[in-house]
């Protein structure tokens, strides 16, 4: 559908739209929690870029070469790498609104 672009395209249609609606929705409550998000983040990235090779060399998924860009960070796709950083933002978010709203 979207050529090289398609990996990245539905990717970030769907974190971006998750992360949107969670900041919009919660913005106070995530602002206040940012330390917390961004180092749940980090951790959450870490974990990925450790254990992501071992699932790629089991071939529990692959990156078909005419649906990603062709870059890569470490030892994955520029639009894995995003996925990562993105995924970990969103939930890690949900978290702390959930969290919070439960207080």
């Amino acid at each position: 559908m979207f050529g090289v672009y398609t990996y990245m395209v539905w990717m970030l249609v769907f974190t971006l739209l998750a992360i949107g609606i969670l900041w919009v929705r919660y913005y106070p409550i995530l602002w206040k929690n940012r330390k917390i998000i961004a180092i749940t983040s980090v951790i959450a990235i870490a974990y990925q870029i450790a254990v992501d090779p071992i699932a790629e060399s089991w071939h529990a998924w692959f990156f078909g070469t005419d649906r990603i860009l062709g870059l890569w960070i470490f030892n994955f796709p520029i639009e894995d790498t995003v996925f990562f950083v993105l995924v970990a933002i969103a939930v890690s978010s949900f978290v702390v609104s959930r969290a919070a709203r439960a207080k």
